[in-house]
């Protein structure tokens, strides 16, 4: 499908008559336009023009009805107050198959109808003007055009929500299954109405008890499943708010007050410590440690009274010997020659007589020094330098403290924020709370669901046993639950088949948007649940709260894209407001990778600070028409110029 024009007349912003014609080959299509000019009117004319009141656009703008949705289109500049759509398209490349279609309505008949016209190869066409929702819904189902047709608002809201409601339905759809749950709700409705017709039968009775009480729970796991969902988002937003109020509270100073106190505990300690090194160092400067400055001094004192005591030793011994001659030469004085010879020959070659005394230390003293050089003065030298490290250290801790204690501090601004703090701490534990007992409700639901589902197909069975064939309501009731049985098994079948198809192509996509490559390995889906995981080269889940708020924008285009893909649909894609938050690494990925090959045709409504004078250049080669919306002030209106913002700096 590729879309040839599009005019509008009267409607929305634009007044009178305006078209837009598509005649390039090239796969992007550029419209460009301030906030509030008609990109997003654009849009909505697409889907309006295919769908009429089936647009989700309409069940999103939450107009009471589709008349009154329709008159608040209606421009009325020329006072005509007619609003018309007409769109015309192509089905595939060869252009054998040509559609127009047209919707007009007029706003001043009380009850507003639309006209609608349907032209197939420039032909009026009545079977398609009369069957057009049906045959629009073959093309593309009006429930996956989200896919095809997205604003980028949307995207950043989905980024921060998990796998919503609205997108597993389009899923769902996408692989085949909404259909069967459509086929399965009809039946449902056939039995129903059949059990209706045989109210005195007790056990039909039973059963349609079992199912009205089946379905009740069924939809109340789906309330609780969305209460989950919505809390989750809650916590997740007010974790992020609590981030944010720590780490003012911290660069405010916050830290600091609520520390303060110890802080100074611990200052007065560290002072202590200081003073008692200071006097521990003072009274080892007061004791022999300045020695050690003239330790080679004192090792030659040492020498020197060492042979000063040998001297002193040698005299004593040659006093006692000569004392002893005298009593020898009394007591054998024809031998005292010889003996008196050899005390004076001692006398004249001991070494020790030559020593001139300079210290004359005493024994006492001698020891001490000796003691002191052997280990106390080493000894002293290693505490004292442990003692001057410790002091130093001490020193710098209490400078530190100090500094931290002499910031200047807002400390009203940090009581309002801890407050602010505290309550948000209080509110995400009041969610933890609910989320345990929204949990439990739900396992206790799914629980009592399963029981009530489990007797009511034994109750159904037990009945179809004793159904005779004859009876047609009965045979009917018979079959069309076991048709109900079968397709209840071939979605789930189906399902599983069919998820992991758009998880490959969905990493795919990812891997070719991703700046982290190696951030995630592969994506699952839940085959019940089709909720996504993220896995990492190591075979763990990255948790989606770990992403950054780009990355999970990505990963939002990527499903889009891959569910594109496996539609196998070749269908337009329209993006409005495609960059929406993305930082400027992320806007390259999507232009350079995406915008070229999300279709066949791609059109892109975009602000003048989105697609900058930079990203133009970059996708240039890729960009075929290009439109710009241009605003009247005084007819509030606007109208169609051919260039990317013919008013502005892009050509």
């Amino acid at each position: 499908m590729v879309i040839k024009e599009l005019k509008l007349h009267n409607f929305g912003v634009y007044a009178g008559d305006n078209i837009f014609e598509f005649t390039s080959n090239q796969p992007v299509v550029l419209v460009g336009g301030m906030n509030g000019r008609g990109k997003t009117t654009f849009l909505e004319a697409i889907l309006l023009s295919l769908y009429g009141q089936n647009s989700f656009a309409y069940h999103e703008s939450k107009m009471r009805s589709y008349g009154q949705y329709l008159k608040s289109y209606i421009n009325i500049a020329d006072g005509s107050n007619e609003a018309s759509l007409e769109l015309f398209f192509s089905i595939d490349a060869s252009e054998s198959e040509n559609y127009r279609i047209k919707r007009i309505w007029n706003g001043n008949s009380q009850r507003i109808k639309e006209e609608i016209s349907v032209y197939k190869n420039d032909e009026y066409n009545s079977f398609l003007t009369e069957n057009w929702p049906m045959f629009i819904e073959n093309i593309l189902p009006s429930r996956l055009s989200n896919f095809f047709f997205f604003d980028g608002e949307k995207i950043a809201e989905l980024a921060v929500e998990d796998t919503d409601t609205q997108m597993k339905d389009s899923i769902r759809t996408l692989l085949g299954i909404s259909v069967l749950d459509v086929l399965s709700n009809d039946l449902g409705r056939i039995i129903s109405k059949l059990s209706k017709k045989n109210e005195n039968n007790q056990n039909l009775m039973e059963i349609e008890l079992l199912r009205d009480n089946k379905d009740n729970l069924e939809s109340e796991l789906k309330t609780v499943e969305l209460s989950i969902v919505d809390k989750k988002v809650e916590l997740e937003d007010k974790i992020k708010e609590l981030d944010a109020l720590q780490s003012e509270y911290r660069s405010k100073g916050g830290d600091v007050v609520k520390q303060r106190e110890d802080l100074y505990q611990k200052k007065i300690a560290l002072t202590t410590k200081i003073n008692q090194s200071k006097d521990v160092l003072i009274n080892d400067a007061a004791s022999e440690l300045p020695l050690f400055m003239v330790k080679n001094l004192l090792l030659e004192i040492e020498d020197q009274s060492l042979l000063e005591q040998e001297k002193k030793m040698l005299e004593m011994t040659l006093y006692q010997m000569k004392y002893m001659l005298k009593r020898f030469e009394e007591e054998c004085p024809e031998k005292s020659d010889t003996a008196s010879d050899f005390i004076d020959y001692i006398s004249v070659n001991a070494e020790s007589g030559n020593v001139k005394e300079i210290y004359r230390l005493s024994d006492t003293n001698i020891f001490r020094l000796q003691n002191m050089l052997a280990e106390g003065l080493e000894a002293k030298v290693n505490d004292t330098q442990k003692h001057l490290i410790h002091l130093n250290r001490c020193i710098k801790e209490s400078s530190q403290l100090e500094s931290y204690l002499s910031v200047d501090i807002d400390e009203k601004a940090i009581s309002r924020i801890y407050k602010n703090i505290k309550l948000v701490e209080e509110k995400i534990n009041s969610i933890d709370v609910e989320l345990v007992l929204l949990e439990e409700k739900y396992r206790s639901t799914n629980s009592q669901f399963i029981t009530v589902n489990a007797e009511f197909k034994r109750k159904v069975e037990s009945y179809l046993e004793h159904v005779e064939l004859g009876d047609d309501t009965d045979r009917i009731m018979k079959y069309s639950q076991i048709v109900t049985n079968i397709l209840d098994v071939y979605k789930v079948r189906l399902q599983k088949r069919k998820v992991s198809v758009v998880a490959e192509t969905m990493t795919a996509c990812y891997k070719k948007l991703a700046n982290k490559k190696n951030l995630i390995s592969h994506i699952v889906m839940d085959e019940e649940t089709l909720d996504l995981k993220y896995i990492n080269i190591d075979g763990n889940e990255v948790q989606k709260s770990s992403l950054s708020a780009g990355e999970k924008q990505l990963m939002v285009i990527s499903l889009l894209w891959a569910i594109a893909i496996c539609s196998k649909r070749k269908l337009p894609v329209i993006i409005d407001t495609p960059l929406s938050r993305l930082d400027s690494n992320h806007r390259e990925t999507l232009i350079t990778s995406y915008f070229p090959n999300a279709s066949e045709q791609t059109i892109i409504l975009s602000t003048d600070t989105e697609i900058t004078d930079e990203y133009y250049t970059m996708m240039k080669e890729n960009v075929g028409d290009e439109f710009t919306l241009i605003y009247d002030d005084n007819s509030k209106s606007t109208s169609i110029r051919k260039g990317y913002f013919v008013e502005g700096k892009v050509c």
